[in-house]
Formats: structure tokens, sequence, C-alpha cells
């Protein structure tokens, strides 16, 4: 009797153990695995502000699988372009009923300096320590759009053109653009300007012209002449701001119709 307990209680347990073993195995004889990262990268892994860097990522055997910093859900493999204005670490995170996996990449950024050669071609004039409403720093074209052009709309005040201080020129150049149809103004030849793959130029405000002077022009960077040049930033409805590049004065009643220097700037 007691042999046959022992037997019994042998056979109970082979047979416990391997019920627990098909339990955690499944059906199939193979535990379930997490997900499969082969590859998570970025190129170019160093960029400077404007420039764009590619993300490439390839998952298996993965329900879902997702990258932080706003790209979201993505497909099992793929690739993604992205456009940081700082050195970004991106993880990517891959999940399935077996558990998640992540892996990372960094996309380092460089920062310019005055008089540094931009995204464009041009030369950056001015930094204003940090992004906000989408930009952080000026660049002027590298060289004057055309010999001369008129402000335009000699006598018709343009709503919202009136911005001088530095972040204004933009908008000034909107509102030129849309009170005065007049093609060939100073503000239309750089709202019109494809330049260096990028194609957002404006006609500096009255504050960004004075900062081409004294950051470019008195560094002898930039090209410029020793001769007016307009701002997009308009005084009344028969004049607008120029600057003598000669000395760096403005001057705050130039005739519209007069023909000055144009030199277009952008911000990113």
């Amino acid at each position: 009797m007691k042999h046959r307990k022992i037997t019994f209680f042998k056979y109970f347990s082979l047979f416990f153990a391997i019920a627990v073993l098909v339990l955690i195995t499944g059906c199939n004889g193979t535990p379930p695995a997490v997900p499969i990262i082969n590859s998570f990268s970025a190129s170019p892994t160093t960029i400077t502000v404007g420039e764009p860097s590619t993300l490439s990522w390839s998952v298996t055997d993965a329900t879902s699988v997702t990258i932080d910093n706003g790209i979201d859900t993505v497909a099992l493999s793929g690739t993604t372009a992205v456009n940081p204005t700082t050195t970004t670490t991106y993880t990517l995170t891959a999940t399935n009923t077996a558990g998640s996996v992540t892996a990372t990449t960094t996309v380092a950024v460089s920062s310019y300096v005055l008089l540094d050669i931009g995204p464009a071609g041009g030369y950056i004039f001015y930094d204003k320590g940090g992004y906000s409403d989408g930009w952080r720093y000026l660049e002027a074209a590298p060289s004057d759009q055309n010999l001369k052009a008129v402000w335009g709309c000699d006598g018709i005040e343009i709503s919202g053109a009136d911005g001088t201080t530095v972040g204004t020129g933009e908008q000034n150049t909107i509102d030129i653009e849309a009170g005065c149809a007049t093609a060939g103004t100073a503000a239309d030849v750089c709202a019109n300007l494809s330049l260096g793959g990028y194609d957002n130029w404006f006609l500096p405000s009255k504050d960004e012209l004075n900062l081409t002077y004294t950051n470019l022009k008195v560094a002898g960077i930039g090209s410029f002449d020793d001769c007016y040049y307009w701002s997009s930033s308009e005084s009344y409805n028969t004049a607008a701001y120029g600057q003598n590049f000669t000395n760096g004065t403005q001057n705050g009643s130039a005739g519209k119709y007069t023909p000055l220097q144009v030199r277009a700037v952008r911000a990113f």
C-alpha cells in the first residue's frame, strides 16, 4: 500500500508539472516573445537648424509601434522626416502581448552664430536667443534682389504695414501684397523670391533692415551697396522707411515712388 501511494504521488507530480509547463509555453510549445527591433536610426545624425533628418526603422512581431516627440503610431517599418530645432532623442516603442521593447536614436542640432552662412546660402544677421513663433534666426539673401524698385502704391495707406520692430517684416510684406496690387514693388520682389531652396523671403522691417546694416554691412559681409535700401515699414500714405547704407541713417520720409535697393530676408 505504501509503495502504491508513492507511485501515485510521483505520477501526479509529473502530470502537474507537465500541465504547468503546457500552460506556460502554450499549445505550440513556444513561449511568447517580445517584439524584435531590427533597426532604428537617424540620417544624418547631426543637422543645422532648418535642415531635415530622416528616421528609419524596422520591427517584427509587434502589434503596435510608436515613436515619441509628436510622431505617434507608425507601421512596422518605414521612414519619416523630422526637423527638430534642438538636439532631440527619439524613442521607438514596439509592443505585443508579451510586452514592450524600446530603442532610441538622437538627432543633434547645431546652432548658428552671427555672420554664419544660413540654410538658404545667405548670412545670419540676427539671433533672438531661442525659438518662439516658429523662428529664432534672421537670414539675409547673399546679394541684392534687383538694381532698384519702388515701394509702391504712393498715396495709399497700406493697412497693417506699419510694423517697425524685429519680427514684423514678414507681416508687413504680407499686408503690402494684400493691399497693393502693383507688380515689381520692393515687397513684391521679396515675396515672390525663390532662392537657395526657400520661398519664405520678405522685405525687412525698419529695425530688421538696420540689423543687416550694423551686423553685415559694417562687417563687410553681404555685398551691400553704398546707397539707400527699402524697408517694409510704411510711415504714412506717401512714404516709408529707407536706410542709407553709406552711413546707416534711416529716413521715414522716403517717397514711395522712389526706386531704392532691395535686400530680402527670411526667418527660420
